[in-house]
């Protein structure tokens, strides 16, 4: 079978197979995000750090729990406190562990990432293993839109995308206008995304 080829446009790479030929292109722009100069590092936590965050979290919620099923269950008539008392208390512990202790909390609740790897713990905010503990970083570079002065700042998966990028990015200046997919060796290529949230059924 013989199969004719063309070559249309510069920096292409032709592939024939029996269903005829497709042009690849070569010349995609991208930037990296990922060398020592584009690492910012947020934290590092200990395992000693993160277990004391979880002990002291489950202790604290334990404590007005046990107390407010006490009372429900009329086994320590003694702790005849109202209703509102425990929803202070679970508040407080709430709002501090949101404000002092977020990463913490996020990290409880995430998968944990494999040796070499890492995975978004929230926003711009990513998070790997180490021998001790955790380690919460970012990567960003400038942004290669033309005349673009902004910095490409990793982002939450917009919802209405399906494609295989591993993490996303917004333009710190432009923000959706200049979008970004990132793939697994941190390479930022210029993709157009529908950012808006999908709408949530009225209940």
């Amino acid at each position: 079978m013989e199969i004719k080829q063309k070559n249309i446009g510069d920096n292409q790479t032709v592939i024939n197979n029996e269903s005829g030929v497709v042009n690849v292109d070569q010349s995609r722009k991208y930037t990296n995000l990922a060398d020592e100069n584009t690492l910012h590092i947020y934290k590092e936590i200990s395992q000693a750090e993160q277990g004391k965050f979880v002990a002291g979290f489950v202790v604290a919620c334990l404590v007005p729990g046990l107390s407010l099923v006490a009372d429900f269950m009329q086994i320590h008539p003694a702790i005849d406190l109202p209703l509102w008392v425990y929803v202070v208390a679970f508040g407080a512990i709430f709002f501090v562990v949101l404000i002092g202790f977020f990463d913490n909390l996020k990290i409880l609740t995430s998968e944990s990432p494999r040796d070499g790897e890492c995975r978004q713990l929230y926003s711009d905010r990513l998070f790997s293993r180490t021998e001790d503990g955790y380690t919460i970083f970012t990567h960003t570079n400038n942004c290669i839109y033309p005349d673009c002065k902004g910095k490409i700042v990793i982002s939450s998966s917009p919802e209405r995308y399906n494609g295989e990028f591993s993490f996303f990015g917004k333009c710190s200046l432009a923000g959706g206008q200049h979008s970004y997919g990132i793939d697994y060796n941190f390479k930022a290529y210029p993709i157009d995304v529908d950012w808006r949230p999908i709408p949530r059924p009225n209940k």
